[in-house]
């Protein structure tokens, strides 16, 4: 287990809805209100680890992540050449989140074959543990914790057997202490407990109507993905509750709403059940996920 700490709270964006210099001090700003990690993601903006070591530079005490590169985008070689180069530049403030992403992002995007999505994980983990890396190392550099996207009973498992922990996304406080109980029975016998890092979007806003509209709106590309469908069945919800533009039900508990109070609320929630880091995406009116203000806001108090 690495000895990385992510700190209670994060905060998770894209960052391409910034300017490279705004993201700069972006990373910063969240450096300076004592965020422990600032996750990005990889979809079809920035490079994920060429942007982490970019900002590098900018911060000294937060944590870097990726959540979550694509096993399908990087191989393993290349992934823990990576991994390690970050550990390095940063004094050991890597942290690596890896998925098996989705079909449409695997096929279609980048031209690969999706299948034994769990298979593929496990073979990936070996083969970044075997991979050749002859760089540069020190004792606060050394390999960063791995998470996993994990949703469900047998990629959890894998997450806690053969890798750090687990990353899963849009998922209830109730579904949280489930995934706690899954992470710790398939870690029974390790030295260390498994991390359990999830996110949590949060629209700050005290008017229902322009909150729900901020939360909708960033739903609204997951409701057809069906990885998120399975997940979201399993936690009690059904197909009407998908259809869009998704029923009040779904997206009041996948998106915490309402003034500061309630944001802290729900983080309190996700604490409680089991979350040993909640990654907060502040999500602004225009739809971008790099919202100071609620950052600001929640590191107050």
């Amino acid at each position: 287990m690495s000895s990385v700490d992510l700190g209670r709270l994060g905060a998770w964006g894209h960052l391409d809805s910034l300017p490279i210099e705004e993201a700069r001090a972006y990373a910063r700003r969240v450096d300076e209100l004592a965020y422990g990690t600032l996750w990005v993601p990889e979809t079809v903006g920035r490079e994920p680890f060429t942007l982490l070591g970019l900002l590098a530079a900018e911060t000294s005490e937060i944590t870097l992540g990726t959540s979550i590169v694509s096993i399908w985008g990087h191989d393993a070689q290349t992934t823990r050449m990576a991994a390690m180069t970050l550990a390095e530049a940063t004094g050991g403030r890597f942290a690596l989140g890896l998925g098996v992403s989705h079909l449409h992002l695997a096929e279609k995007l980048r031209g690969h074959t999706y299948e034994r999505p769990l298979t593929r994980m496990r073979e990936y983990l070996a083969a970044y543990r075997a991979a050749v890396y002859r760089g540069p190392t020190s004792a606060e550099a050394a390999d960063p914790p791995i998470l996993i996207a994990a949703l469900r009973e047998r990629m959890l498992a894998l997450a806690a057997t053969d890798a750090d922990g687990a990353f899963p996304y849009l998922v209830t406080p109730e579904r949280v202490a489930w995934m706690r109980g899954e992470l710790d029975t398939a870690a029974a016998g390790r030295e260390s407990r498994p991390i359990l890092a999830v996110s949590m979007p949060a629209a700050l806003e005290p008017d229902p109507g322009a909150a729900g509209a901020t939360a909708r709106a960033y739903l609204a590309p997951y409701l057809r993905t069906p990885a998120y469908q399975a997940s979201w069945s399993q936690q009690g919800f059904a197909e009407a509750d998908w259809e869009k533009p998704g029923s009040d039900r779904l997206v009041d508990a996948m998106v915490a709403q309402g003034d500061v109070e309630a944001l802290r609320a729900r983080l309190a929630e996700l604490v409680a059940a089991g979350a040993d880091h909640v990654a907060v995406i502040p999500l602004g009116p225009d739809g971008t996920t790099e919202h100071l203000p609620t950052l600001e806001a929640l590191a107050r108090g």
